[in-house]
């Protein structure tokens, strides 16, 4: 789970009023859509590095701030994936879109994958990063604890996020005293992310990787289907990852060498250029 220590972000984007949330959103470049769906906790600036990408290829980027996430609405918890799902459906409906490609990362992968089984309608092919695999007894155990810090509704020290990101790391980044004192003079200076937004997600993960049935319904997917595995990601083994993959009709599974959970920020060039190939061929 990425971004439970979030990415600033500093920027003023629309906001579409949805059913129980305002969602906001952002619309870069033109040509054939592409949505992208951020992880646990994370803003929609985390995608930063893969927009201008996309957009130079000739692409529009479409994205968004989950509720939960600023300068999105945070109503009541609990929140549900299905949720997330309609509220990404909505800001396409807002804009006129139709079908589109869409790429998901951690939390957001599960988002995207939930969308292209419901609404196969929608989704002209899928990316599914850093989460497309059967839960493992890790992943569950942090999803629990996170959801029970928030559940005190307590007001954490902020270096618990920061920390809580950093284990996403490598090992190898972690013995690098100048990575981790890189990235925490980045994460040390972003405020908390509180509740209701915070519990409201992670309920709505703890929900996901606890349901057993969810797996059963790979085989249902009909869209093109890209999975991206890192292969030092202790959330989504690649391993788990290939045995997903397998699972979906047609899917094609990637492994990006020497990252870890937090690939999409420490090996974007790696994840853009398969995310362009894969969607040259859709």
């Amino acid at each position: 789970m990425l971004g439970r220590g979030r990415l600033t972000h500093q920027r003023r984007v629309p906001v579409v009023d949805l059913p129980g949330a305002s969602i906001a959103y952002d619309v870069v470049g033109e040509g054939e859509p592409v949505l992208l769906l951020a992880g646990c906790g994370e803003p929609a600036a985390a995608w930063g590095l893969t927009t201008p990408a996309l957009t130079a290829a000739g692409y529009q980027v479409v994205t968004l701030d989950n509720r939960g996430v600023a300068p999105s609405s945070a109503p009541p918890a609990p929140y549900s994936i299905d949720q997330m799902v309609a509220d990404a459906l909505g800001v396409l409906d807002h804009l006129g879109l139709g079908a589109v490609r869409v790429v998901g990362n951690s939390m957001g992968g599960w988002i995207a994958e939930t969308m292209a089984v419901t609404h196969p309608e929608r989704v002209v092919a899928a990316a599914f990063i850093a989460s497309c695999n059967e839960s493992t007894a890790w992943e569950r155990a942090s999803l629990e604890l996170a959801r029970d810090l928030a559940r005190l509704d307590v007001d954490l020290p902020r270096r618990v996020d920061a920390v809580d990101t950093l284990h996403y790391l490598t090992p190898s980044d972690l013995q690098r005293d100048e990575v981790v004192q890189g990235w925490l003079s980045i994460l040390d200076d972003i405020d908390p992310w509180r509740n209701p937004g915070r519990l409201g997600q992670l309920e709505a993960c703890c929900a996901w990787a606890a349901d057993p049935g969810r797996t059963a319904r790979w085989a249902a997917l009909r869209a093109p289907v890209l999975v991206v595995a890192f292969e030092l990601d202790i959330d989504s083994p690649p391993d788990r990852a290939r045995a997903a993959a397998a699972q979906i009709p047609g899917a094609r599974v990637v492994e990006i060498a020497g990252a870890g959970h937090l690939g999409v920020v420490t090996h974007t060039e790696q994840v853009n250029g398969q995310l362009l190939a894969f969607f040259a061929r859709r």
